[in-house]
């Protein structure tokens, strides 16, 4: 990614579907202006301290007690990011041993269940094991190796019984890893894209594993027990932390409750420290998921506080935020800036969108974003934003006005949760405060049902 010092790499500089990290020279650190979120509150659910200036994790107290924590939040808010900042941050010899799961870059989206997830997981972990050249146990290897190629031989036999082709495995890792930990990855490498293959093969492999869920539980978290241990003796951390995103980014909602809901009895039994992205409409159940894990709330950025005063510090942020993308020069003036950022709502991805419109709506010619194309780009995607509301949402939207309007916290409705899913509500602090999407404010539709009703 570049910054964009002309016109015709504006498109590229907002990509708002790639995910920034720390060492991007996009990235803008938002802390403290996210309202009840705090940065610290994450470590302290992960027992990490910061006692010295760098971050520590003290294994002994916390043996038995691995930490389950989903991080919540709308799309867009940049959770990505943020956890991509825990991984830099944590992975150190004192702290964590950080393995990234992307499930939305190696998984099939369209049909991904938490066995898929499970093995995900393991073959990241062997992966980052072998590149930093981990001595683990050979007694856990073979046993984890021997276990396995009994699921494969299981797997064949069903596969087989049905006229279907079976699946391979070798004992040759995909990655050039000699001896047992390659073995073990080339089985894992070869389970993740069977599970991604043909639907028979993929039920195969599911089921079969599912059926030996109590023995894989304990096999998984045995290996990571002794992997912990390893990396203690060979100061590469203190324990092992998955960061596991983009659940919310499967096709459906169904296959996302599945996941999180139907196999919270699995996602229980596996022993290690996790970090969760939970899908928002997902969020309405936090109170069952409470049961078994923690949950933190990443909200928006809050640009306008409940009184209607302006967040100068937050303002300032995005400037940052747009001024390392696209040069300012490509501005007719910082007013223009503030337009987009004011409209954004404190969505950095809706801000993204504001900016790559009002770049379609410019003229080549003059070589700069005015502030009224920036107006036409505001204007067309808030009536689209509208186009797809019914009479029961403007119903839902007006309530919402009142309220605001008024100064009244505001609680969960399970009428509106389908307009905070669709970004047609916004949601602030510790949930309290919401208010309608500022795109939507300004369509024919939000002004004539809501604002001329009012």
């Amino acid at each position: 990614m570049k910054k964009a010092t002309r016109m015709d790499e504006i498109d590229a500089a907002v990509n708002k579907l790639e995910p920034v990290t720390p060492n991007d020279e996009f990235y803008v650190d938002f802390k403290n202006l996210r309202g009840d979120f705090q940065e610290r509150d994450v470590m302290r659910i992960l027992n990490v301290t910061k006692p010295d200036g760098h971050y520590r994790f003290n294994y002994q107290p916390n043996r038995s007690n691995k930490t389950l924590l989903f991080l919540a939040g709308m799309r867009g808010s940049g959770k990505t990011s943020e956890l991509a900042k825990y991984a830099q941050l944590l992975h150190s010899p004192d702290c964590f041993f950080v393995v990234t799961c992307n499930v939305d870059e190696e998984l099939d989206m369209d049909n991904v269940q938490y066995m898929d997830i499970l093995v995900f997981q393991l073959e990241k972990l062997l992966q980052k094991a072998a590149e930093v050249d981990l001595s683990v146990s050979d007694d856990i290897l073979e046993s984890m190796n021997q276990w396995f190629q009994e699921r494969v031989n299981e797997i064949n036999r069903s596969l087989k019984a049905e006229g279907n082709a079976e699946l391979e495995v070798d004992n040759d890792s995909p990655f050039s890893v000699a001896g047992l930990l390659g073995k073990l990855l080339g089985v894992t490498t070869k389970l993740k894209l069977g599970l991604s293959g043909s639907y028979e093969r993929a039920v195969a492999i599911r089921t079969t594993i599912k059926n030996r869920f109590p023995d894989f539980s304990i096999k998984f978290n045995t290996f990571i027990e002794q992997t912990n241990e390893q990396l203690r003796r060979e100061g590469k951390g203190q324990e092992v932390l998955f960061i596991v995103d983009g659940l919310e980014k499967t096709m459906s909602a169904t296959t996302r409750r599945a996941i999180i809901m139907d196999e919270s009895n699995r996602i229980r039994q596996i022993k290690a420290n996790t970090i969760f992205t939970l899908p928002i409409e997902l969020m309405k159940e936090e109170q069952h998921i409470r049961n078994f894990s923690e949950i933190i709330t990443f909200p928006f950025i809050k640009i306008i506080d409940r009184d209607g005063s302006i967040v100068h510090e937050a303002i300032e942020r995005f400037e940052e935020f747009v001024c390392k993308r696209v040069a300012v020069e490509l501005f007719d003036s910082p007013k223009t800036i503030h337009l987009a950022i004011h409209y954004s709502g404190g969505s950095p991805r809706q801000l993204l969108r504001i900016i790559e419109q009002a770049g379609w709506q410019a003229d080549t010619n003059v070589g700069q974003i005015t502030n009224e194309n920036m107006q036409r780009a505001i204007d067309k995607l808030g009536n689209a934003t509208a186009r797809y509301l019914e009479p029961a949402d403007f119903s839902i939207l007006k309530t919402l006005k009142t309220d605001l309007d008024a100064g009244n916290p505001i609680g969960f409705d399970s009428s509106s949760q389908n307009l905070l899913e669709k970004e047609i509500i916004f949601e602030y602090n510790d949930g309290t405060y919401k208010r309608v999407n500022p795109l939507l404010e300004v369509s024919r539709l939000y002004q004539h049902r809501v604002v001329g009703e009012a």
